[in-house]
């Protein structure tokens, strides 16, 4: 394509440049005519109207050789466009591992150790983990050449990430524990904060096809069976926890997955 419009581009240029002589030219040999015609009006009259030809026609080539780098300007642009996006989606997978990861260990940081399934061998975590800042600028950087969808949604993690980790200096210590009957205060902020951690995830974990390659754009909404994947891969057995599942249940049938930013 590039090529393309530089032929063009250079053709334009070639006959304005011809179309010039070749009216430097006639001139010189119509006024050499001229010296024999006896009506001066009439040789002076067609003159004009052929020098207006000719310059109207090199206006236009001009004009079409302009709106042609025009195209060309706009198709580079394009082509740089996509190289960045696979340039920046090359380093997405490794983005969004690093972001699960943190998203996983704050999410189990929230229940009680020594109640996951047989043969999970994810670390237990010790200490909340923030999201690096080096992380940032490369996930801004896939945010600015994504598709629009994609750039929503992208956009939307990072919001979903840092209002979850203000938040987390106004979390009490309440841990999460199986089969529990009483419903205190610092528990009910475990389970919101715990479900906070799990929508992250789930919005990560739908990403990773689009960091692949395999599917554009990135859903445009959040399922329930996506956040019950978040669970299972933290190691919650919800079936354990009937609050969270009641809760949960809630926030699923009123459509409040994700925060409205509007």
């Amino acid at each position: 394509m590039r090529r393309h419009r530089l032929k063009q581009i250079t053709f334009l240029d070639g006959a304005a440049l011809g179309a010039f002589f070749a009216t430097e030219i006639f001139l010189i040999a119509f006024m050499m005519l001229d010296l024999g015609l006896k009506d001066e009006s009439w040789v002076g009259f067609f003159g004009s109207i052929v020098v207006s030809g000719f310059s109207v026609g090199a206006a236009y080539i001009a004009l079409r050789g302009n709106r042609i780098q025009i195209t060309q300007t706009n198709d580079l642009e394009n082509e740089r466009r996509a190289n960045s996006l696979v340039a920046a989606r090359a380093v997405l997978p490794a983005i969004l591992g690093e972001m699960s990861l943190v998203a996983r260990n704050n999410l189990m940081l929230r229940f009680q150790p020594g109640h996951v399934p047989v043969g999970f061998d994810a670390p237990q975590p010790n200490a909340f983990q923030p999201l690096s800042e080096n992380v940032i600028p490369h996930l801004k950087e896939c945010i600015e050449h994504a598709d629009k969808i994609s750039q929503e949604r992208l956009a939307n993690i990072l919001r979903h990430f840092q209002v979850q980790q203000a938040r987390q200096q106004h979390i009490g210590i309440g841990l999460i524990q199986p089969n529990s009957a009483e419903l205190q205060f610092d528990i009910l902020q475990a389970i919101t904060d715990a479900i906070g951690w799990a929508i992250i995830y789930a919005l990560i974990s739908d990403a990773f096809a689009f960091a692949r390659g395999s599917r554009m754009p990135i859903p445009a909404t959040l399922s329930p069976e996506r956040l019950s994947e978040a669970f299972v891969a933290a190691g919650i057995i919800l079936e354990m926890y009937p609050h969270l599942q009641q809760i949960l249940q809630s926030i699923i049938e009123e459509n409040r997955l994700e925060r409205q930013w509007v």
